[in-house]
């Protein structure tokens, strides 16, 4: 019995070493020197769920499709293609240009009228 109370040391001080090295290694991961996102953020009087639910642009469709589109290449009227075709077209863009679910909406409802 002697023997095994050795490894059993052995194995416990192996365990809190290994515990006390994860924890200094999780810790290591936040830096000092950089502010939390709290306290550079200016305080709202808004609750964070509002925001989600609101509009994100103001713009136009008209707008969006100006500014959005002619920033790679020529934009193309709205007689173009047909409405099945700009709904393609723009659900592309959306994908390539990052816009939102909302400004590709409003874009391709605004081709459509336009067209």
């Amino acid at each position: 019995m002697f023997t095994q109370l050795p490894d059993m040391k052995w194995l416990a001080a192996l365990a809190i070493a290994a515990t006390l090295t994860g924890a200094w290694l999780i810790s290591g991961c936040t830096s000092q020197d950089t502010p939390s996102p709290s306290a550079t953020a200016s305080p709202s009087t808004e609750p964070v769920h509002a925001s989600i639910f609101e509009a994100t642009t103001h713009k136009s469709g008209n707008q969006l499709w100006s500014e959005s589109c002619s920033r790679c290449h020529n934009i193309r009227p709205p007689e173009y293609y047909s409405d099945a075709q700009w709904d393609i077209v723009v659900h592309h863009m959306r994908l390539r240009t990052n816009l939102t679910g909302e400004e590709q909406r409003k874009i391709a409802e605004f081709l459509k009228a336009s067209n």
